[in-house]
């Protein structure tokens, strides 16, 4: 089987930081959520499978192809990395050309430059806002403009950090949408960062979950919500909705709010 993404025994060093044989795979056309506390990981597991950081030691391989120096342009071709901070993603004057820039990057001749950036900005439901620019979007705005810039490049996977962090329903649904589209017509494979329970349960089809430089979980989310490795490091949700709906707790509700 060729995977999608694949981390077998993975050693990382940073300073007072290390990640301790870690491994874990993402199937082809698979959505996965990366959980875990702050500091715990996850982001360093994503720069080292996009090649920013090196391991120690260990293998990862993108579709089949190893992370390795002489293959980062293959591995960053076939990999859409949308930041939790759609500020530090966006730098060009407009919406337009921050989109452009990829398909540019790419080499492509000026016709499908244009094409990948109108196509890209009618999935994020932006082009009325194409020359508009960056640093006068709202934060909505600006995660769908950074999204555009990174699915104009044509992933075949896309990796998301906190993708719904401060966004409203709405725009929480419509990235939701814009994903599941990409999964549906594109066979994208997803891996997702977030802290909230809701996507896990509701947008993953699996998990991996890391706590302190090691991954203690990499399964189904039936089977993560049931592990007791798992509600160490995340909690034990079930618990805390009961506290809220106590008396105890309903009362101090009401007297606080």
């Amino acid at each position: 089987m060729v995977y999608a993404v694949l981390v077998k025994n993975v050693e990382f060093d940073y300073g007072t930081f290390s990640l301790r044989d870690v491994s874990m795979a993402l199937r082809e056309g698979e959505q996965k959520a990366l959980l875990g506390p702050n500091g715990s990981g996850k982001t360093t597991l994503l720069r080292l499978i996009l090649g920013l950081l090196r391991p120690s030691s260990g293998e990862i391989s993108v579709l089949g192809i190893p992370v390795i120096p002489e293959n980062f342009w293959q591995v960053r071709q076939r990999v859409g990395y949308l930041f939790q901070n759609p500020q530090d993603q966006l730098f060009a004057p407009t919406v337009w050309e921050d989109v452009a820039f990829g398909p540019r990057n790419l080499g492509l001749c000026d016709d499908e430059v244009e094409q990948r950036v109108q196509w890209a900005l009618d999935i994020v439901e932006m082009s009325d806002l194409a020359y508009r620019p960056v640093n006068k979007l709202s934060h909505g705005q600006a995660k769908r403009a950074a999204l555009a810039g990174v699915i104009a490049m044509r992933p075949q996977i896309l990796f998301l950090d906190e993708p719904f962090t401060g966004l409203d329903f709405r725009m929480v649904r419509n990235m939701v949408d814009i994903v599941d589209r990409l999964r549906s017509d594109g066979g994208v494979s997803v891996l997702f960062t977030t802290h909230n329970r809701f996507f896990v349960e509701n947008w993953a089809e699996s998990v991996v979950v890391m706590d302190a430089g090691r991954v203690v979980f990499d399964g189904p989310v039936e089977d993560a919500l049931a592990d007791e490795r798992v509600r160490s490091v995340i909690g034990d949700w079930e618990s805390l909705r009961r506290e809220m709906r106590s008396p105890d707790c309903v009362a101090e509700r009401r007297r606080y709010g």
